[in-house]
């Protein structure tokens, strides 16, 4: 059975200030998910996909981690 792997907690941080590589490290590693949920009909919607990204994006830039 596989076990969920978060990514790593210094590239989380990396991310939410705004680094470009850890954000595609990011949306890389919860590719799967988005493509899952962007699905309509069973086919992916890759308007859907880029708007969950795009959503994504602005959480984990919004994201307090010294909270």
């Amino acid at each position: 059975m596989n076990k969920y792997i978060p990514p790593e907690f210094e590239t989380i941080q990396n991310a939410v200030a705004a680094d470009t590589v850890a954000m595609q490290k990011i949306l890389a590693h919860y590719n799967a998910y988005i493509l899952y949920f962007a699905k309509q009909n069973g086919v992916v919607n890759y308007e859907y996909a880029e708007e969950i990204r795009a959503k994504l994006m602005k959480a984990i830039l919004k994201f307090d981690i010294d909270r």
